[in-house]
């Protein structure tokens, strides 16, 4: 029997694997896809397809990453990620991100996360 695979190095490669990103070396270069989590009805009513929204950190009472409405600026819901260590220290050091609308299914939402 032989035994595969790379060595596991003290690298951060893997996290532009699992998130994707525009840049391997780029921690906060970040591109993902993922669901609107505890979306918020009155407000995700009036979200479409392609629509923008701005991702930002709340700290209170709880650090947690929430995306607005544009319009209206008020809480669409919120964002759960494998990258969601890097999206809290990104935005805290000044990185501003943006999250698109690609699809509403009923009550699911998915959204694009990525620079703005």
């Amino acid at each position: 029997m032989s035994g595969g695979g790379g060595g596991g190095g003290s690298s951060d490669e893997w996290r532009s694997e699992l998130g994707g990103g525009l840049s391997g070396k780029d921690k906060c270069a970040i591109v993902e896809l993922t669901a609107l989590n505890s979306p918020v009805r009155d407000v995700v009513s009036g979200l479409s397809v392609g629509g923008i929204l701005h991702v930002e950190l709340e700290t209170s009472p709880r650090n947690r990453i929430v995306v607005r409405d544009i319009k209206t600026g008020e809480i669409a819901g919120a964002i759960t990620s494998p990258r969601l260590v890097d999206l809290i220290e990104c935005i805290q050091g000044d990185y501003a991100y943006e999250a698109e609308v690609k699809s509403i299914t009923g009550g699911r939402i998915e959204i694009e996360i990525r620079p703005a």
